[in-house]
């Protein structure tokens, strides 16, 4: 085989196409790099929009939480109180109290002359504690 002149027409033509295919493959790897860029710039965008959802739906979850507290806590003190009130309502009473209640009272039913309405008055007013 003889070898090609650089004047040679079909060395001229070999070398464009050579050229052409480097400058096809220089093109296709700019595509690809741009290709990739933009996929970085969609993939932290999705990662953002996770990372936004996220955070929204912890903060329902907290407000809903904090609600959910609130309300445990009302209904908590309501029984508590209501308890408090059964507590004192069921409390027993002091005997001698009781025992003057009893004397004031049958005094009273019995025209007692030792009783008198101030006496009574002031019992029942003792009772009313």
């Amino acid at each position: 085989m003889a070898a090609r002149r650089p004047d040679d027409p079909s060395a001229a033509a070999a070398a464009r196409g050579i050229e052409r295919v480097l400058r096809a493959e220089q093109a296709a790897q700019a595509q690809l790099a741009a290709a990739d860029r933009q996929a970085q710039a969609l993939l932290e965008a999705a990662r953002d929009g996770a990372r936004a959802l996220v955070e929204r739906a912890l903060e329902r979850g907290a407000r809903r939480q904090a609600a959910h507290d609130a309300a445990l806590e009302r209904r908590l003190a309501a029984r508590r109180a209501s308890a408090r009130a059964a507590a004192q309502a069921l409390a027993p009473v002091d005997d001698a109290r009781w025992a003057a209640a009893v004397e004031r009272l049958a005094a009273r039913l019995s025209g007692a002359t030792g009783a008198r309405a101030d006496d009574i008055a002031s019992g029942a007013a003792d009772d009313a504690r």
